[in-house]
C-alpha cells in the first residue's frame, strides 16, 4: 500500500510539472497540426484531434514563461478552439461549432462607418456597425460567409474561414460609383427597405423580409408597402402614384425602358428578384436625368460587379419556377443569367385557378365554361409566360467597368372553343412581348470626375387575334401595337469639393410607336416616329450637418411635335436637430407616349390597352407639376414621415381614361390630386409594425364632359389603411399586413332606349357612385434552414403565403354591358346588365428554394 501511494504521489507531480512547466513560444502563422504537436514534446501531454476541421486555423502567439494552462487559455480565447482535459496527460480538441465574429468599418478616409448591416445569410442573422464602426456577430460557422453592406458602397463578402485567425480586423469600405445619396434611415419599413437624403426609397430585395400576403419576394409588389402607391385593381403593375396612372410611370430594368412589366396579366411582376440589386422609387423631387414620365420612377439595377465566385439558386412555387446563376468567367469578367417560367401548362395548382378566375372573369373564356355542356364541347386553354435575362460584366480596369444587359418578357394565351351541336366558334389569341438591351460603360478618371455612357434597345410588341362565330355571325378583331425603341445616354458627374456636385447629360430616345386595328372588313393604322432630344443638368449642395439641396433643369426637344420643353427640378431637405427633417419639392415633367383605353373587343378586355404617341391635337402631350412638402421624425426605433403634394396633369384624353361610352365625342382634360401620406414605424427587437394612411382626392375636368365641370378621377381613393407586421424568430420569419381603402368611383347606368332600332344607354351623372369599400387580410411565413451541419454552401427556404384571408369578395370595378338576346325566331331583344369584377379570393402559395 505505502508503493502504490508513492506511485500516485509521483505521477501527480509529474502532471504537476507539466501543467507548471513553463516555456518560451515564438510562433508566426504555423498551423495548428504543428503547434499541437510542439506542445505534445514540451509538455508530454497527448491531444486528440482531427486535424482536418482545423485546416483553415494558424496560430500566432508571442510568449516568454508561459504554462500550458496560461497557453490553452490564450488559444482559446484568440480562436474557435475548445479543449477538454480528459485526465493530467490527455486532451481532446474540438472546432467550436458557433464563432463570434468581430471588426470595424471605415472608409477611404479613415472615417468609421456607422449603419452597416452586417448579414450572416446562412443563419438569418444581422447586426448593425456603431459609432466606432465596430460589430461583432455571434453564433456563425466556420463555414459561413458575411455581407456587409452600406448604401453609397460596394457590398463586401467575408468568408470567416478566410479570416478566422484575424482578431477584429478593420475593413474598408468603398464608395459606389456614381453614388451621391446619403441614407438616413436604413430600415425605413423593414430590413432591405432605406430612405436616402434625396427623397427616394431603395428596396434591396436580397435583403429583405418577408410581405404578408407573399411566399417569395415580388419587385412591384413590394413597392405597394410606401403610402402614396396603390394598386386599385390589386395587380402587381398596376400602380398609381399620387393620382398618376401605371403607364404614366418611368420602369427601367438596366436602362432599359419597359412598355411591359407583368405576368399573369398584372398579377405577378415581370422582373427575377433574385439577380436584382436593388429598386429606387420616387415619388416626388425627381432627378432630372430621368425623363419622358409625367409621374413616378420605378429603377431597378442588376448586379455591376464580377461576381468573385460561383453562386445560384433555384425554387417552384405555385405559379411558376425559376433559377438564377453569377459566375466569374475570370477575375475581370463574370456572367449573370437567369430564366423563370410558368408552370401553368403543366399543372393546375390553387393559386392557378384563383388567379385565372380573377383575370378570365367576365369574358368569353369563363363564359363558355359556364353556358355549355363540356360533353359537347371542344376547348384549348393554353397559357404560359417567361422572362429570360442575361448580363456581361468585364472590369476592363480599376477605373473602367462594362456591363451588357438583356432581358426578355413574354406572356402568350391561346384559346379557343368549340360547341359541336350548333357549331359555334371563338378563339382569343394574345401575345405579349418586351424586349431590351443596353450596354453600359462607366468610367472614373479621378476621384473627383466620372463618366457613364448607355446604348439601349427596348421593343415591345402585342398581337390579338379574336373570332367569335354565333348563329351564323362571323366577327373578326385582328390588333397590334409595337414600340422599337433606340436610346444613347451620355452623363457626367464632378465632384467640385466635399459640398457641391455638379452633373450633366444628354440623352436620345428614337422610337416608333404603331397599332393596326381591324374589326371584320373596317381596319385602321397609324405609326408615328418620335425622336426626342433632351440635356439636363442638376446641382446638389449637401452639407452633412444641415441641408440637401437639388437644383436641376432638363430641356426636350420632340422632333415629332416639333416643340420644345423646359423642365425645372428641385428638391431641398434641411435637418433641424437630431431627428428632425423638413423636406419639399417642385417638379415639371412632360410625356410623349402614353396608353389608350380601345373598346374593340370580342368581350375579351384583356388587351384594350395600346399606346399611342403624342400627336398633336389627337393625343396631346402630358404635362405635369407636382410640389410637395414634408416633415421626417427618426430617433433610434421610431420612424414617423408626413408628406402633402399637390398634381396636376394636362393632356389628359377621354380615350386615355376609358370612360364609359356615353361619351362619343372626343374630349381633352385634366387631372388634380392632392393628398397626404402619413407613416409610423416601430421596431422592438425582432418584431416590427407600421401604420400608413393615405387621404387623397383626385378630380378630372373634361371641357366635353359634366358640363366642364369637376369630377371624380376613375381610380379616385379617397382613404387608404394599412397595418402591418413583421417578426423573425430563430429561423422562421412571419409577416401580417391588413388593407383598407374607400372603392372607386363607377357611373350608374339606369337603363336603356331604342331610338331608330339602337338601343343607348342612359347613365347618372359621371363617377357619382362608389363600389363598397375594400379591405383584406394577407399572411406569410417563411423557414430557413440546411440540410446539414457539416455543409451551409447550399441554403433552403420553404415558404408559405395566404392571400386575402377571411375570403373578403372585394369588387374591383362595375360595367353596364348591353346583351343582345335572341328568341326563337330569331328576333332581338337587349338586356342591361349589372356586372362585377370581383377580387382575388383565399389564394394560398407555397415556396421552395435552393441556393448556393
Amino acid at each position: 500500500m505505502k508503493y502504490f501511494f508513492l506511485l500516485l504521489i509521483f505521477l501527480f507531480s509529474l502532471s504537476a510539472n507539466a501543467q507548471e512547466k513553463k516555456e518560451d513560444l515564438h510562433y508566426t502563422n504555423i498551423s495548428i497540426d504543428t503547434f499541437l504537436t510542439e506542445m505534445e514534446e514540451l509538455f508530454d501531454v497527448k491531444f486528440s484531434y482531427n486535424s482536418s476541421s482545423f485546416a483553415n486555423i494558424v496560430i500566432t502567439i508571442d510568449q516568454d514563461a508561459i504554462s500550458l494552462k496560461e497557453i490553452i487559455s490564450i488559444i482559446s480565447n484568440q480562436y474557435p478552439i475548445h479543449f477538454t482535459q480528459v485526465d493530467e496527460r490527455y486532451y481532446i480538441v474540438k472546432l467550436n461549432k458557433t464563432i463570434s465574429f468581430c471588426g470595424y468599418l471605415i472608409d477611404k478616409t479613415h472615417t468609421p462607418v456607422e449603419g452597416a448591416t452586417i448579414i450572416n445569410e446562412s443563419r438569418k442573422t444581422g447586426t448593425l456597425s456603431d459609432k466606432k464602426g465596430f460589430f461583432s456577430l455571434k453564433n456563425n460557422s466556420i463555414s459561413d460567409t458575411l455581407t456587409i453592406s452600406y448604401l453609397g458602397y460596394k457590398t463586401i463578402s467575408i468568408p470567416i474561414k478566410n479570416e478566422i485567425n484575424k482578431k477584429c480586423d478593420t475593413y474598408i469600405l468603398s464608395p459606389e460609383d456614381f453614388v451621391l445619396n446619403e441614407v438616413i434611415i436604413k430600415e425605413y419599413l423593414t430590413s432591405g427597405i432605406v430612405k436616402t437624403r434625396d427623397g427616394s426609397v431603395k428596396i434591396q430585395p436580397n435583403n429583405l423580409n418577408i410581405i404578408s400576403g407573399l411566399s417569395e419576394p415580388d419587385i412591384l409588389q413590394n413597392i405597394q408597402l410606401l403610402p402614396g402607391i396603390e394598386s386599385p385593381l390589386e395587380t402587381a403593375s398596376g400602380i398609381y402614384i399620387r393620382g398618376g396612372t401605371p403607364d404614366q410611370n418611368l420602369i427601367l430594368w438596366d436602362g432599359i425602358k419597359m412598355y411591359n412589366s407583368d405576368h399573369f396579366f398584372g398579377l405577378i411582376s415581370a422582373f427575377n428578384p433574385y439577380i436584382t440589386k436593388d429598386i429606387t422609387i420616387y415619388k416626388s423631387g425627381t432627378q432630372p436625368i430621368y425623363g419622358d414620365r409625367v409621374s413616378g420612377v420605378i429603377d431597378i439595377k442588376t448586379d455591376q460587379n464580377v461576381p468573385e465566385k460561383i453562386q445560384g439558386g433555384l425554387g417552384v412555387n405555385m405559379t411558376h419556377a425559376d433559377s438564377y446563376l453569377k459566375f466569374p468567367v475570370s477575375k475581370k469578367f463574370g456572367v449573370l443569367l437567369s430564366a423563370r417560367r410558368s408552370i401553368t401548362d403543366v399543372i393546375e395548382t390553387p393559386t392557378i385557378n384563383t388567379y385565372s378566375d380573377r383575370t378570365f372573369q367576365n369574358t368569353n373564356i369563363t363564359a363558355n365554361r359556364s353556358l355549355f355542356n363540356p360533353q359537347f364541347s371542344e376547348k384549348k386553354e393554353l397559357f404560359y409566360f417567361t422572362d429570360v435575362t442575361l448580363k456581361l460584366i468585364a472590369n476592363l480596369s480599376e477605373k473602367h467597368n462594362i456591363a451588357i444587359s438583356n432581358l426578355l418578357t413574354q406572356n402568350k394565351l391561346d384559346y379557343s372553343f368549340q360547341d359541336i351541336d350548333f357549331v359555334d366558334m371563338s378563339s382569343d389569341q394574345l401575345t405579349i412581348k418586351n424586349f431590351g438591351t443596353n450596354v453600359s460603360w462607366k468610367s472614373k478618371w479621378n476621384t473627383q470626375f466620372s463618366t457613364e455612357t448607355q446604348l439601349s434597345y427596348s421593343e415591345y410588341t402585342l398581337e390579338y387575334d379574336g373570332r367569335n362565330l354565333f348563329i351564323n355571325q362571323d366577327q373578326t378583331v385582328r390588333k397590334e401595337n409595337t414600340i422599337k425603341e433606340y436610346g444613347l445616354l451620355f452623363h457626367s458627374s464632378w465632384n467640385i469639393d466635399p459640398y457641391f456636385t455638379f452633373s450633366n447629360g444628354y440623352q436620345l430616345y428614337s422610337n416608333m410607336v404603331a397599332f393596326y386595328i381591324k374589326v371584320n372588313d373596317s381596319e385602321i393604322r397609324n405609326s408615328k416616329d418620335n425622336p426626342t432630344h433632351s440635356f439636363y443638368s442638376n446641382l446638389q449642395y449637401s452639407s452633412p450637418k444641415n441641408w440637401l439641396i437639388n437644383f436641376g433643369v432638363r430641356g426636350s426637344y420632340y422632333s415629332g411635335l416639333q416643340s420644345t420643353f423646359i423642365e425645372p427640378r428641385i428638391y431641398a431637405e434641411r435637418k433641424i436637430g437630431k431627428h428632425f427633417r423638413i423636406k419639399g419639392s417642385a417638379e415639371v415633367k412632360n410625356q410623349s407616349i402614353s396608353q389608350v383605353i380601345e373598346f374593340a373587343t370580342l368581350n375579351f378586355g384583356l388587351e384594350n390597352q395600346l399606346w399611342v404617341a403624342a400627336q398633336e391635337d389627337d393625343i396631346p402631350l402630358l404635362r405635369s407639376k407636382q410640389y410637395t412638402l414634408g416633415t421626417l421624425f427618426h430617433k433610434k426605433t421610431w420612424n414617423i414621415e408626413i408628406d402633402t403634394y399637390y398634381k396636376r396633369i394636362k393632356g389628359l384624353t377621354s380615350l386615355t381614361k376609358g370612360f364609359e361610352s356615353t361619351f362619343e365625342n372626343f374630349s381633352k382634360g385634366k387631372s388634380i390630386s392632392k393628398g397626404v401620406d402619413f407613416l409610423i414605424k416601430k421596431k422592438v427587437g425582432k418584431y416590427s409594425t407600421w401604420l400608413s394612411y393615405s387621404i387623397s382626392d383626385t378630380e378630372f375636368v373634361f371641357n366635353a364632359i359634366n358640363q366642364g365641370k369637376g369630377f371624380k378621377g376613375n381610380n379616385n381613393i379617397g382613404h387608404s389603411f394599412s397595418w402591418s407586421h413583421a417578426l423573425q424568430w430563430k429561423k422562421f420569419q412571419f409577416s401580417l399586413g391588413w388593407k383598407y381603402r374607400t372603392g372607386i368611383p363607377y357611373t350608374r347606368a339606369s337603363r336603356y332606349v331604342t331610338r331608330n332600332g339602337t338601343p343607348k344607354i342612359i347613365y347618372a351623372p359621371i363617377n357619382s357612385k362608389s363600389l363598397p369599400d375594400y379591405h383584406r387580410l394577407d399572411f406569410s411565413v417563411v423557414y430557413d434552414f440546411n440540410w446539414s451541419s457539416k455543409n451551409d454552401n447550399i441554403k433552403s427556404r420553404l415558404g408559405f403565403s395566404l392571400l386575402n384571408l377571411y375570403g373578403r369578395k372585394n369588387i374591383l370595378d362595375r360595367s353596364y354591358p348591353l346583351y343582345r338576346i335572341p328568341d326563337s325566331e330569331n328576333n332581338i331583344s337587349y338586356e342591361l346588365r349589372e356586372v362585377d369584377k370581383l377580387s382575388l379570393g383565399i389564394t394560398p402559395n407555397v415556396t421552395f428554394r435552393l441556393s448556393f
